[in-house]
C-alpha cells in the first residue's frame, strides 16, 4: 500500500516548467524511488510467510539467500543497504524541501505530498533497522 501511495505521488510529481523547482524534483525523485524499491523488497523477503514469520525462520532464510554467507553475514549486508537508504532517504527529503521553497502551487503541493510519503519510507526504514538489530543479536556479537 505504501510503494502504490508513493507510486501515485511521485508520478503526478512532475512540474510544469523546467526550472530550479524541476531540477529539485528530479533530484528527490532519483533519489527516491531506489529507497522506496529497496524496502519493498526487504520487507517482503524478511516478513513474507504463513501468518507470523519467526525469527528463526527469518534466520533459515537468510542461511539460505548465499551459498558463499551465513545468515549473520547476510544480516551484515542488509544493515549496509540500510545505511545507504537512509543516505538516499536524506537526499530525496533535502531535494523536497528545496522544491517546497522553490516552487509555487500545486508544484509546492507535490513537494510537500512527497515529503509526506518519505516519511512513512524512513518510518519503514526504522522498523527495518529494528529488526535487522533483534536477528543480529542472535549472531553472538
Amino acid at each position: 500500500m505504501r510503494r502504490l501511495a508513493l507510486i501515485l505521488v511521485l508520478l503526478s510529481a512532475a512540474p510544469v516548467r523546467a526550472d530550479p523547482c524541476e531540477q529539485h524534483f528530479i533530484a528527490g525523485l532519483t533519489a527516491g524511488q531506489p529507497v522506496d524499491d529497496w524496502i519493498t523488497r526487504t520487507e517482503a523477503f524478511l516478513y513474507t510467510g504463513l501468518g507470523w514469520v519467526t525469527r528463526r525462520a527469518v534466520m533459515d532464510r537468510l542461511e539460505d539467500r548465499s551459498m558463499q554467507t551465513t545468515a549473520c553475514q547476510e544480516i551484515d549486508v542488509l544493515q549496509n543497504e540500510l545505511s545507504l537508504v537512509e543516505r538516499r532517504l536524506s537526499q530525496a527529503e533535502r531535494a523536497f524541501r528545496l522544491a517546497t521553497s522553490l516552487c509555487w502551487g500545486e508544484n509546492r503541493t507535490r513537494a510537500q505530498r512527497n515529503l509526506d510519503a518519505l516519511d512513512d519510507h524512513r518510518t519503514g526504514a526504522a522498523d527495518i533497522g529494528a529488526y535487522l538489530a533483534s536477528l543480529e543479536d542472535r549472531c553472538g556479537g
